[in-house]
C-alpha cells in the first residue's frame, strides 16, 4: 500500500483521526507522518515508542509486569528521572545516556545479546573502522588468554594485533596522501 500523501513511498503507518465527529483514515509513510505531525500540534506521539515497546515485550515474553529494578536516578541536565524514561521509551538529552547507563546496557543485552554494536559499518569508513574493531576484539581475547595463562594463544594474538596495527598505519598514510593531493 502506498502513502496517501506522497504516493511514492510505501505506507507504514495507519492514522485515524476524528474531526467534528467525522472519522478520517490515512495511510502514511514515516516522512509524511512527520510533515503531518507538524500541522497537527495536538497529535502526540512522544510516548508511542515506550507504549509499543512495552506491549511487544509483554507479548513476546508472556510476562505480566516487569518487576521494579529499584534503579533510581535523575539526569542532572534535563531533570528526567528513570521512571519517565521507562514510561516514554525516550531519553531527554545526551547526558541521560550517562545517567541511565547501567539499566540501558542491561536492556540492550536483554534485547540484542550485546551492548556493543557489531553490525555493518557505514560506507566510506569501512576498512579503517573494521580494522580498529578487529584490533579491539583481539586485544580483549589477548587479555583473556593471558589471564588464563594460555601463552601460545596470547603470542599468536599479539602477532595478529601487530599485523593489523601495521596495516591500519599503512591505510592511514595512504588516506593522508590522497587528501594532500
Amino acid at each position: 500500500m502506498m502513502c496517501d500523501e506522497c504516493g511514492v513511498r510505501p505506507a507504514t503507518i495507519h492514522l485515524t483521526t476524528f474531526t467534528d465527529g467525522e472519522k478520517q483514515d490515512k495511510n502514511l509513510c514515516a516522512t509524511c507522518l512527520t510533515k503531518y505531525k507538524m500541522n497537527l500540534p495536538t497529535l502526540d506521539l512522544t510516548n508511542l515508542a515506550g507504549i509499543l515497546g512495552g506491549f511487544i515485550e509483554k507479548a513476546l515474553t508472556g510476562k505480566k509486569e516487569e518487576p521494579d529494578s529499584g534503579f533510581t536516578a535523575t539526569c542532572e541536565s534535563c531533570q528526567m528521572d528513570y521512571k519517565q524514561f521507562k514510561r516514554n521509551g525516550m531519553l531527554g538529552c545526551a547526558d541521560c545516556y550517562k545517567a541511565f547507563r547501567e539499566p540501558i546496557e542491561d536492556m540492550l543485552i536483554r534485547m540484542h545479546g550485546n551492548a556493543q554494536h557489531v553490525g555493518r559499518v557505514p560506507g566510506g569508513v569501512n576498512s579503517q573502522v573494521s580494522l580498529k574493531l578487529q584490533i579491539d576484539k583481539l586485544k580483549q581475547q589477548l587479555l583473556r588468554a593471558v589471564s588464563e595463562e594460555e601463552y601460545e594463544v596470547a603470542a599468536s594474538l599479539r602477532d595478529q594485533i601487530r599485523a593489523l596495527t601495521n596495516e591500519l598505519k599503512v591505510k592511514a598514510e595512504i588516506g593522508e596522501g590522497a587528501n594532500n593531493e
